[in-house]
């Protein structure tokens, strides 16, 4: 993977991963993907990056709303909870399948969410995202 952009990508479709992956490696920006299955898994690793080298943060996080374990609603609820010096270093997008107008408004609830991303991605939208 090319070195540049820090990006996780939360979301338990191994499908979906997969397509990020491909689409990912054809945009001209560099980016090194971290992927996840589930919000407890990202967190982990988001926690572990604050606790020993916050300089390595991701810039952009990817968040499917519906995973097992922990779901993006409540990983953005424990997210809430960081210092705003490092929430201010990440942009978060709601990402899901979902065109449900209760989803979209329950994410204008959360400061820390840029904005909800209906699934799949198309390569113009990750473009755009880098920017």
């Amino acid at each position: 993977m090319k070195a540049g952009k820090k990006i996780f990508i939360i979301d338990d479709d191994p499908i979906h991963r997969l397509l990020m992956s491909k689409l990912f490696e054809r945009q001209p920006k560099s980016c090194n993907l971290s992927f996840f299955e589930n919000g407890q898994k990202g967190l982990t690793a988001l926690e572990t990056i604050i606790a020993e080298t916050p300089e390595t943060l991701p810039e952009i996080i990817l968040l499917d709303i519906e995973m097992p374990f922990m779901n993006g609603w409540q990983f953005m609820d424990k997210y809430s909870a960081l210092p705003e010096d490092i929430k201010k270093q990440m942009r978060i997008y709601m990402v899901s399948s979902s065109f449900s107008d209760q989803d979209r408004e329950r994410v204008k609830a959360y400061a820390d969410i840029q904005d909800y991303v209906v699934k799949p991605l198309r390569m113009e939208k990750i473009i755009e995202l880098l920017d």
